[in-house]
């Protein structure tokens, strides 16, 4: 049986590469495609973009390979894109299957499965699930009775919603997965990786997905792989990818569990001694009072060759931060001392950081422009707030009568503001997101460098420019310059 596996992006380098790195892949198509090859299946992945070569390239590939299951995966700003690409396939061929998974899908089950396109969907984690479904395909049955799929039969309409299965708490009884599957899309095969560490999130942040997909099954919701489980994972990619330096270590917050990230930072140390050239690692930190002056963890972060963290401050309003965003309890003056940490053992410290929330006032937008100068971090990932459907502020936001509707416009989300509150305009929201780096590195970084930020920014914020600096950019020379300018930031 032959299943095409689709995801799709907004942000892309090019039609025929339009993955960075391998670090911009998807884990849930990788770990449930990768099972599928395993399990005899002829499997292929697909990388598609809303310019319409490669939407023609991926129906071409339909009508000459003739799969007979696409499986796709989708965010709510994704959806329409993969929903016509299974539309169109559907009047391609009637008797494809089409099975959505994904944010999506897991947040609004009930919306989903009435779009008659899809003859399935996925609710929450379908490692498992879609492999008994395409199982059952395989053997010329009509799939049913799987536990975290809602299966639509097509001969009576009739849908099988079946209940939700425990996470699966075992993620080394997961296959390391296939990145030669993904191959043909990545632009760069040499820079950084990511591997996934660990699944769930113990913060119920009102923004984010966590607090909703944490109730779609039962059991423990954060779990991490096994030290030894992940390190034959990067076994496979030194051995497969000898040039790689990089890695990033993929999960919600590392900081959770410090017996866990000991035994995690003891095991890379051994590994990487190993190596003729270790190799560095990153990974993602939320603020807790038992990091914040943590000398012997970051001892242990430092001889594991760790170079950079991920934190999310997300305002510098404690109001907008604790009532609005939901975010765990810990001050400016956490993060500050962190970051002055941080910074004694010589890592890298990048922020997140949202603006236009619900609520949010230019006075607590100010708040965090002031702390994040006082970190002075490497970079900052700013946004713009955006209200994804199923969320808590999704649902606060249109109560407030910030947008009406179900869904806002999706395209270059979180670069362009969406809302328009009363204490901060929409005008100023796109306004203060195109200066923010100004803002912060005033006196801390060169004028160019900072104007080179600010013109990326613009770039960013109109999708034809965005895609003429993606073509640009890949110039050798422009690279070369990409390398000058991160030097003198330094």
């Amino acid at each position: 049986m032959k299943i095409f596996f689709i995801y799709s992006l907004e942000d892309y380098v090019s039609v025929e590469k339009p993955l960075s790195s391998f670090s911009a892949i998807s884990f849930g198509i990788s770990f449930i495609a990768t099972a599928c090859k395993q399990a005899g299946y002829d499997v292929s992945i697909f990388v598609a973009t809303s310019d319409r070569a490669s939407i023609s390239n991926i129906i071409e590939s339909i009508k000459n390979e003739k799969p007979q299951v696409l499986a796709f995966t989708a965010v709510t700003s994704q959806y329409y894109l993969i929903k016509s690409i299974a539309s169109i396939a559907k009047k391609i061929d009637s008797s494809v299957t089409n099975i959505l998974g994904g944010h999506h899908a897991t947040l609004n089950p009930e919306i989903t499965i009435q779009e008659t396109v899809f003859d399935a969907i996925c609710i929450g984690e379908g490692d498992q699930a879609i492999v008994s479904f395409i199982d059952q395909l395989s053997r010329g049955e009509s799939p049913e009775h799987i536990n975290n799929l809602w299966i639509r039969n097509k001969i009576s309409g009739i849908i099988d919603k079946s209940p939700q299965s425990a996470f699966i708490q075992d993620l080394d009884a997961l296959p390391l997965i296939d990145r030669s599957l993904w191959e043909k899309w990545i632009d760069n095969k040499d820079r950084m990786h990511t591997v996934l560490i660990g699944r769930g999130c113990p913060n119920k942040c009102s923004y984010c997905s966590n607090h909703a997909l944490c109730k779609t099954g039962t059991g423990k919701y954060v779990r991490f792989r096994s030290p030894e489980n992940i390190i034959k994972e990067l076994t496979l990619i030194v051995e497969n990818y000898p040039k790689v330096s990089s890695i990033h270590l993929e999960v919600e917050t590392l900081s959770v569990n410090l017996a866990y990230v000991f035994r995690l930072c003891s095991s890379l140390k051994s590994f990487n001694a190993s190596l003729a050239h270790p190799l560095y690692f990153g990974t993602n930190m939320s603020i807790t009072k038992n990091i914040v002056d943590n000398e012997d963890l970051l001892a242990a972060f430092k001889s594991a060759n760790f170079d950079f963290f991920n934190v999310g401050l997300e305002s510098g309003s404690i109001m907008i931060r604790n009532e609005v965003l939901k975010r765990p309890k810990y001050t400016n003056d956490d993060l500050v001392s962190f970051s002055s940490l941080v910074k004694k053992y010589d890592i890298q410290l990048n922020i997140f950081a949202l603006i236009g929330i619900p609520g949010e006032r230019l006075s607590d937008y100010n708040e965090t422009v002031e702390c994040i100068r006082q970190c002075n971090p490497w970079h900052v990932f700013l946004s713009i707030f955006y209200p994804y459907p199923g969320t808590d502020l999704y649902n606060s936001a249109k109560k407030q009568g910030l947008f009406t509707g179900t869904i806002v416009n999706p395209e270059m989300e979180r670069t362009r503001a969406t809302l328009d509150l009363p204490g901060f305009s929409k005008r100023q929201i796109n306004h203060e997101y195109l200066i923010f780096a100004y803002r912060v590195y005033r006196g801390q970084k060169s004028l160019p460098v900072i104007f080179a930020i600010i013109l990326r920014t613009y770039f960013s914020m109109h999708p034809w420019l965005n895609k003429f600096y993606r073509l640009v950019v890949r110039h050798p020379v422009l690279r070369l310059l990409q390398k000058k300018v991160a030097s003198m930031s330094k």
